[in-house]
């Protein structure tokens, strides 16, 4: 199954899965990165532009994530979730796969577990496909 927006994306073939999540009740945007900030999928609304800038600011959180973990006793110990509360919703990024990250945001209105499951349904569903190799391991083809 694949959905007509998937022109101009990096993986349109998953991109209507993300559409899919952002059906859950008061959810807006979700993108798929790798580790190191490069955009994967998105959902439609999400844009090429906010779906970059998305994806750097992501990459940038899950490397604070990981630091304070030191502060939780939790370093050797992998990241699974990361949550910012604003006034008006909510943005939220899980671990996935190898080097993957999926990136959600939220209406305030949005009940954190349902789009928590929503999200884990999500990774679940993709599975492997979802994998994302790291950087260095990526073949150059020389």
């Amino acid at each position: 199954m694949s959905s007509p927006n998937n022109a101009g994306s990096p993986t349109g073939s998953i991109d209507w899965i993300l559409d899919d999540l952002v059906r859950t009740p008061h959810t807006r945007h979700a993108l798929l990165t790798s580790a190191d900030g490069l955009v994967v999928a998105l959902s439609h609304a999400t844009g090429k532009d906010r779906g970059d800038r998305t994806a750097a600011a992501v990459s940038g959180l899950q490397a604070l994530s990981r630091t304070a973990a030191e502060f939780a006793d939790c370093e050797s110990e992998p990241l699974e979730q990361t949550l910012i509360q604003f006034s008006g919703g909510y943005f939220i990024i899980m671990a996935a796969e190898r080097g993957s990250v999926l990136a959600l945001s939220a209406s305030k209105e949005a009940d954190i577990a349902i789009v928590s499951d929503a999200m884990v349904n999500v990774i679940a569903r993709l599975g492997r496909a979802m994998a994302v190799p790291e950087r260095d391991s990526i073949s150059t083809g020389s």
